[in-house]
């Protein structure tokens, strides 16, 4: 057994060779980190590094980079570095370090927390002393004799010229929207530097305080790798195949700076390391001498299963038994046995059994405890058999102990006997949920205990080792796939791309692949833990308790769609209850459109009272809320006092329920769900039985369509539906889609939709009843990026947006590169937020936050909002964060003390990231509870032990929560500026929203969403044009559109399309020559309308852009359909809502760009009934007088 070390890297844009980046001010990913953000603030600081850019270190004088410990790396050169004390305390002096060429300096920072002081003397059997003031549990291990204790232990376990070194980025890195953690490359380790100590600033120290990293030489030119990533992304190509990403399972084992690796974990970087180097060969893209790398790798790789051996968890079988010291011994004794030969089980059993006495007296008295306890089960033979089998894997003393003890097991939804896991030992990697401390334990731990390679085979019999496609294999390979398939947002996957992805969980050298009809034909099998239809034309795969979960409330809501409440009584009348609230004329619309927006909300009250399941949906701006608060209070006129459940699906959510419903009695759903026992406490997983059905006559669900389908599953199974007379869903379906499987609110708005009689359920609000809602341009551009609802102008409004031919409460600026988005985001909130430039410029920013000097108003906190798709990249809110905080907050970040990753000082606006329960000041003010989303202030902060910062929130403005320093970064986080994801649910009185032309999080429900978080002016800032608002206008585009669903239609991509859609959500035209999978349209009627151009011969394309006469890129219109024959070109427009007056008046505007532009002749319109219907045969007489001639 040999450790290895991880060691966290820098992004740098130079590979870590020795240099200084070539563009360090643009490198904004290493401000991730702490330490390099401190020095970013510092202006002259980034001057001098820009200066400076690609000289090597070794020529800087009398300064370094913040990152001088990581760009040695993979560099030929060494360079002198510095080493700074971590915790900055003034007495401790930095010391210099001379590093020879590949040298890195990595801190084990887990080690130095006193959070995990106890934890890891358990786990390495360690007999340092606790600290002075025993009641300190958080914090770092301050004591120097105790922190150069842990040191010692941490950095002795290493072995020169034997361990290997793993580099790894994390957070901080250009990929890092897809992957939090990446492999960069491995060596061997050659030296390991002396412990240093920290200078002192006293003329006679008494202690000296150990530095925390140590110099890691590695010999990279004989046996290192590392993967190209600088150079892919320098050659514009994409890393996409080459990219090596960390299972979640190892994540915690690349994590803390530096951290220790097992040769079974090691075994699995190796593997994919190995995967990722063949792409870059076969690629071709990059030079260099892949095969020599594929080479060392393998060697590398033949070495650490040899190391691994047979049987890694003798160790903490033997903790399990009661001997302490079980690791050590395996260690010390057992891994000597492997290299002469000798099998260790073998040994460790005559021990256990009494055959043979241990002979190194430091085990001899903790293995004959394990042994009295081996002889004790030998009644219970599975047991003994399990335990044996737990010997092959690499499992962590707690691990073993959850799989072994059956109240344990039951707790990690591990629904297996002793016997059930020996016959199948992958049923721990497909059930097990983990209990909130170990690992869970993954796919691919369980894989090589059972396909161990090379000397890890030896000493185990031929049938003990799975084969490639066993079905046990198989079906836990497909269980990870679809439980990450259901954490991007399928409940469900085609069987063909269910095997596809297996790759993604195995890498190629330890491939799985199956035969499909051999699949298929032990379906029944697979059918024990999967939803498995081979039935039909496209066999799927599916988790079969999500699957449960999907059919019940499908099943739930067709019973409940069948039954009526009775309606109010004949003198009631939900518009009079209206006109009461609003006034006859509550706002300064036009009478018929009032009139309009307040039959439709009567109605749509009607709905919610009569039906037994009910949704009330609609656009911004259309008055859900509104809605929701009279009918509450109609309810409780008609109905008297009786008790309503109140949900919603996020903390930020319950909480703007509260305020706008003046209640103050919602809840949660997991709030709703851990009361009645349907969340597992231990690791806050949804449990699926066991819980108590309660219920209240009325229940009513707020924000529908961020709930995932797992979460509306378990919700419907504790709530008892038969004392339910009312469940009212109550959302907007054109926002993002939930964070999980499923898009179960648009899946049902669909099938309300697909049915007349069940559309009566359905009161989906059209009408913007206010003037400033009604006229605004801001949400007419949101409009443009609606699901259900394609809107008439989309073309007229983008080119407005185009021209900067707004106004109202809608601002344009477009930016090419970094400054100017700078430049006029600065320009802007200047405009609206009246900031300055002086020396005082921090006066009315904290102002516009509501930071006053006579006293703060947090309410303020949500004035205004900035507002992205990524945090990554320049234009991302980290860097945003960073740039406005150090603007603004400059002198602060000198002369206060700052809190967490992100520097957090007093008058800071930041976030909590977390659902928390807490308790307020003053006592019984506030909610003692805060929500994940909810924004505030930071009024206060302790500079001295123990440090604190309290922040108060605008949603509860006169109370105040306290984080001491070791909670913020767990809780808290900048928010001046936020992702469009992070700020769902909330709104702004400005926004400035910033649109990017790329960025991987990109859809038509982000740009919906992000254009109507505001309540009195959006400002929109766009990448160089409107391209990235037209493209984004495509059903293509949209992410609840690409997930596969089976509640009441199945719902998958077919294998011949590039990407996912619902067939029922989606219109799609028939295939031609032109367009061989079809075109995604707007409207059913579109649909008809093309394939009548297609079954006629002429070609056509969909919304091809039509620029104006002078050819003015930004003055155009999209025709419904271009049409092309024999060399004539025709516009052909289908227009569906004539009936509607603002459509019309949109058409009619249209029209006349026509006109203006010389266009009229060639423009052919036709139109749908006045009832939505469309005559085909009128479609195809147009088609053939106007453009065939016919007749």
């Amino acid at each position: 057994m040999t450790v290895h070390l991880t060691a966290r890297l820098v992004w740098h844009d130079r590979a870590w060779d020795g240099h200084v980046c070539d563009h360090p001010s643009k490198n904004v990913y290493c401000v991730a980190h702490q330490h390099v953000r401190e020095v970013f603030r510092d202006p002259a600081k980034v001057e001098r590094e820009e200066k400076a850019a690609s000289l090597p270190l070794v020529e800087l004088e009398g300064w370094r980079p913040p990152c001088s410990r990581d760009p040695l790396a993979f560099s030929k050169i060494g360079a002198t570095t510095t080493h700074e004390d971590p915790l900055e305390r003034k007495a401790l002096l930095p010391v210099s370090e001379d590093l020879p060429a590949y040298s890195v300096c990595p801190s084990p920072y887990l080690w130095m927390r006193e959070d995990n002081f106890r934890f890891l003397c358990e786990r390495e059997g360690l007999t340092i002393p606790g600290p002075k003031n025993p009641k300190k549990e958080k914090g770092w291990v301050s004591e120097p004799d105790r922190q150069k204790a842990l040191l010692s232990h941490f950095w002795g376990k290493l072995e020169k010229k034997q361990s290997l070194v793993f580099f790894y980025c994390k957070d901080g890195h250009p990929f890092a929207e897809r992957l939090q953690r990446i492999l960069i490359g491995v060596s061997r380790i050659s030296e390991i530097g002396n412990q240093l100590y920290f200078g002192s600033a006293e003329k006679n120290p008494t202690v000296r305080y150990p530095i925390w990293s140590r110099r890691i030489t590695h010999d990279f030119e004989n046996e290192g790798v590392r993967l190209p990533y600088q150079e892919y992304l320098r050659g514009e190509h994409d890393p996409a195949n080459i990219l090596c990403r960390i299972p979640d399972s190892d994540s915690f084992n690349f994590s803390y700076v530096a951290e220790h690796l097992s040769d079974d974990v090691a075994v699995g970087a190796l593997t994919r390391l190995l995967q990722s180097v063949q792409a870059a060969k076969d690629e071709g893209k990059v030079t260099g001498d892949w095969d020599a790398a594929l080479q060392r790798l393998n060697d590398m790789l033949v070495e650490v299963w040899r190391n691994r051996g047979p049987f890694p968890g003798i160790g903490s079988v033997l903790q399990f038994l009661g001997c302490a010291s079980g690791t050590a011994f395996q260690k010390q004794v057992l891994s000597s046995l492997l290299a002469k030969g000798q099998n260790p089980w073998e040994y460790t059993l005559a021990i256990l059994e009494g055959h043979r006495k241990c002979e190194q007296k430091e085990y001899a008295k903790s293995l004959a405890e394990a042994a009295e306890r081996w002889s004790a089960y030998k009644g219970v033979e599975p047991k003994r058999k399990l335990l044996v089998l737990l010997t092959r894997f690499e499992l962590s003393p707690p691990q073993v102990e959850r799989i072994v003890k059956h109240d344990l097991r039951a707790a990690c939804n591990i629904a297996a006997t002793d016997e059930e896991i020996v016959a199948n030992p992958y049923l721990l990697c497909e059930m097990d949920q983990g209990d909130g401390e170990s690992d869970l334990i993954g796919l691919e731990t369980i894989d090589r205990g059972m396909r161990p390679e090379g000397d890890a085979a030896q000493f185990l019999d031929k049938d003990d080792i799975y084969v490639a496609d066993d079905r046990r294999r198989v079906r836990a390979t497909a269980v990870a796939v679809l439980q990450k398939a259901a954490s991007e947002g399928d409940t469900l996957l085609p069987f063909a791309e269910t095997i596809q992805k297996f790759s993604e969980h195995l890498p190629e050298r330890r491939a799985c692949r199956p035969d499909r009809d051999l699949v298929i034909g032990q379906a029944d099998y697979y059918k024990e833990i999967l939803d498995f239809r081979v039935d039909g034309n496209l066999p799927t795969m599916a988790l079969k308790w999500l699957a449960d979960l999907e059919g019940e409330v499908g099943k739930c809501l067709a019973e409940r769609i069948k039954r009526k409440n009775p309606p109010p009584k004949s003198d009631w009348s939900w518009e009079k209850l209206l006109l009461d609230e609003f006034g006859k004329f509550g706002s300064k619309l036009p009478p018929e459109v009032e009139e309009r927006a307040r039959k439709e909300k009567a109605e749509a009250l009607a709905k919610m009272f009569e039906g037994r399941i009910s949704v009330l949906c609609g656009r911004a701006g259309t008055g859900k809320t509104s809605v929701l608060n009279v009918f509450l209070k109609g309810l409780e006129q008609i109905e008297g006092k009786k008790p309503i459940l109140l949900l919603a699906p996020t903390g930020k959510a319950r909480v703007r329920m509260m305020e706008r419903t003046k209640r103050d009695d919602a809840l949660t759903i997991h709030q709703f769900l851990m009361h009645n026992d349907w969340i597992n406490k231990s690791n806050f997983a949804l449990k699926l039985t066991g819980g108590k059905a309660k219920a209240k006559p009325t229940v009513i669900i707020d924000e529908a369509s961020m709930i995932p389908m797992d979460l509306l599953g378990v919700l419907f199974r504790a709530l008892e539906m038969n004392d339910v007379k009312r469940l009212v869903l109550v959302g907007d379906p054109n926002q993002l889609p939930p964070i999980g499987p499923g898009r179960p609110f648009v899946d049902i708005i669909a099938w309300l939709e697909a049915d007349d009689q069940r559309k009566k359920n359905l009161a989906r609000l059209t009408e913007r009843g206010r003037h400033e809602d009604h006229d605004s341009q801001a949400l007419q551009l949101a409009d443009c990026f609606l699901r259900d609802d394609p809107t008439e102008g989309a073309d007229e409004m983008l080119s407005r947006v185009a021209q900067q031919d707004v106004s109202g409460d809608l601002e344009v600026r477009f930016w090419r590169d970094i400054g100017q988005l700078e430049t006029q985001l600065a320009a802007s909130m200047k405009k609206h937020l009246g900031l300055t430039d002086d020396k005082k410029a921090y006066e009315p920013f904290n102002a516009s936050l509501g930071i006053l000097k006579e006293g703060n108003e947090p309410q303020d906190a949500e004035r205004w909002q900035i507002l992205c798709p990524v945090r990554i990249e320049q234009h991302g809110t980290n860097e945003l964060n960073r740039k406005i905080q150090a603007k603004y907050r400059t002198g602060l970040l000198i002369t206060k003390t700052s809190f967490g990753d992100q520097e957090i000082v007093w008058t800071d606006k930041v976030m909590q990231r977390v659902n928390r329960r807490m308790m307020g000041w003053p006592r019984e003010t506030g909610m003692d509870y805060v929500a994940n989303g909810e924004i505030g202030l930071v009024v206060r902060t302790h500079d001295s032990d123990p440090k604190y910062l309290d922040v108060a929130y605008s949603t509860q403005p006169d109370v105040t929560y306290r984080y001491f320093a070791g909670m913020v970064n767990e809780n808290l986080e900048l928010a001046y500026a936020l992702t469009v994801h992070k700020a769902q649910g909330s709104d702004f009185e400005t926004v400035f929203l910033i649109l990017p032309q790329q960025a991987a999080t990109l859809s038509r429900e982000l740009l919906y969403t992000g254009l109507t978080r505001f309540r009195k002016r959006m400002v929109l800032l766009i990448e160089k044009d409107t391209t990235v608002l037209e493209e984004q206008r495509n059903p293509i585009c949209s992410d609840t559109l690409l997930r596969n669903t089976n509640m009441f239609v199945l719902s998958v991509r077919p294998e011949a399309d590039d990407r996912w859609h619902a067939a029922h959500l989606i219109h799609r035209t028939k295939p031609t020559t032109k367009h061989p999978n079809g075109v995604l349209v707007q409207s059913k009627s579109e649909v008809i309308v093309a394939n009548i151009l297609t079954d006629l011969g002429l070609s056509w394309d969909y919304e091809q852009k039509l620029f104006n006469k002078a050819n003015d890129p930004t003055d155009f219109r999209w025709p419904d359909f271009t049409v092309n024959y024999q060399g004539d070109t025709f516009y052909w427009e289908h227009r569906g809502m004539l009936g509607s007056p603002k459509y019309k008046e949109k058409w009619e505007r249209k029209e006349q760009w026509y006109k203006d532009n010389g266009y009229f002749d060639q423009l052919i319109t036709s139109e749908d009934g006045l009832d939505g219907s469309i005559d085909a045969a009128e479609i195809e007489r147009i088609a053939r007088k106007t453009i065939l001639l016919e007749g």
